[in-house]
């Protein structure tokens, strides 16, 4: 059965308890239940909504619902177990007292012994001020005088700060908007400062029918062009003190890499949809300024993309109006070459996929529909899934805010050696310095396997 064809998943009436606002975060099977839930609820309020029988704003909450509990999910199933910073070891009052005892004791200057009182309160505010001053990048100065009051409880002459007895291993690591670009395109790995391959620019003619004897003449022949992405340099360079990382019972050093090469992906995951191409990838998105509804069937040029028009200035047109809201999606489907369409994903931010929720065909049915797929939910439009790329913009007048396409066929993100990281102890005594890069290039590869969708009328 050709994609489009695939019906829609079918979600049972919601007739259970209210949903509880907040479902437990490290439960995957848990929030699927809520949001398969949430989700019928929402359609049910809607097509009372059109009908005039339920508030808009009921729909616009249960539709904000389904969009946090996604994010939840996606949460939960890459972080499925995480600790907290500054957990206090237990119920146990009497652990947690002697945890409190030796780890003040020590941090004013003294040998602890069995007896040392216990000032849970104080050993409490450290314990909070030094997950603030870790999740804050490590720097003091950023932190309140309050704040640096309790830190300078355990601070040493080389201006370093004592770790809490009970701190969990593992750093709760906050989550960042990103664009998941490598989960859709081509990833290539070199060795060098670019990558080149050949395009077609154009293709041949047929000198079209002829006889025994008829005379050939000659034709145009197909032109070729080289087509160069450069790999491009992003670079950071965190630094930590020595006793931070001498004290500390958790891995310090670790956690700064990590969390600096996270927040360079993301960086990244924005150049490889919205950048310009300088000293940065070129985003597919960069293309929309030049985007135009030549199909590929009608010659159009190498290096520009077709996009299809909504059908209405910043906003999805209504049915009433006569046009079927379905109908830019359908078109924008098969303006696609049918060799590109296994595989072909829609990328658009969550706040568009929201609008796109409340929308129907002319025959009543949602556009958007939901499976599951091994223990997941999945959205889809006419059977291909969303991918929410954070970075592409909001539905409004002129803009692009959907693309349809084989990404892995149309967008190719170039890598060059990774991260590679210099460990620094020398240059900025009493820190150590992490200096760390990555190369990496992006660019469209294929203009006829990407579709673009523009708000406006044509």
């Amino acid at each position: 059965m050709n994609a489009i064809c695939k019906p829609t998943a079918k979600i049972t009436a919601f007739n259970g308890p209210e949903p509880t606002p907040n479902p437990d975060v490290s439960d995957p099977k848990a929030i699927v239940n809520k949001l398969q839930d949430t989700f019928a609820k929402f359609q049910a309020e809607n097509d009372a909504a059109l009908k005039g029988k339920a508030n808009s704003d009921t729909v616009d909450n249960i539709n904000k619902e389904i969009t946090d509990l996604k994010a939840a999910l996606d949460t939960a199933t890459k972080q499925a177990a995480r600790s907290m910073v500054g957990g206090l070891g237990g119920d146990n009052a009497a652990v947690v007292a002697g945890h409190a005892a030796s780890f003040m004791t020590r941090a004013r200057g003294k040998k602890a012994k069995v007896g040392d009182p216990a000032d849970i309160e104080a050993y409490q505010n450290y314990v909070s001020a030094f997950g603030d001053l870790v999740r804050g990048g490590l720097n003091a100065d950023m932190l309140g005088p309050d704040i640096r009051a309790a830190l300078s409880v355990g601070s040493d002459r080389d201006g370093g700060y004592m770790v809490p007895t009970e701190m969990s291993s593992e750093m709760e690591r906050r989550l960042f908007e990103t664009s998941p670009i490598r989960q859709i395109a081509r990833v290539i790995r070199i060795g060098t400062s670019a990558w080149e391959a050949p395009y077609k620019s154009s293709k041949g003619t047929s000198g079209g029918w002829v006889g025994e004897r008829t005379q050939r003449n000659n034709t145009d022949t197909g032109k070729v062009g080289i087509q160069r992405i450069e790999t491009h340099e992003q670079y950071a360079y965190p630094e930590v003190t020595q006793s931070m990382l001498d004290d500390a019972s958790m891995d310090v050093e670790s956690f700064v890499i990590e969390d600096t090469e996270d927040e360079m992906i993301r960086v990244e995951n924005a150049g490889c949809v919205t950048g310009d191409g300088v000293m940065k990838p070129k985003g597919y998105m960069s293309y929309k300024d030049t985007a135009v509804t030549t199909s590929d069937k009608n010659d159009r040029p190498w290096g520009k993309l077709q996009y299809i028009p909504i059908g209405d200035a910043g906003a999805f047109p209504s049915l009433s109006s006569g046009a079927d809201k379905a109908d830019c999606f359908i078109d924008t489907i098969y303006a696609l070459n049918q060799a590109y369409r296994a595989g072909s994903v829609w990328t658009m931010n969550s706040t568009v996929e929201a609008a796109v929720r409340k929308l129907k065909d002319a025959e009543g049915r949602y556009l958007i529909g939901m499976s599951q797929i091994e223990g997941s939910l999945e959205f889809d439009i006419h059977g291909y899934p969303i991918v929410n790329m954070e970075d592409m913009p909001d539905l409004g007048a002129d803009s692009f805010p959907i693309a349809y396409g084989n990404f892995r066929r149309g967008y190719f993100l170039i890598d060059r050696m990774g991260f590679r990281l210099l460990r620094d102890p020398y240059t900025n005594k009493p820190y150590v310095g992490y200096y760390i890069t990555k190369g990496v290039g992006g660019d469209v590869r294929n203009f006829d396997a990407i579709k673009l969708m523009k708000a406006a009328a044509s």
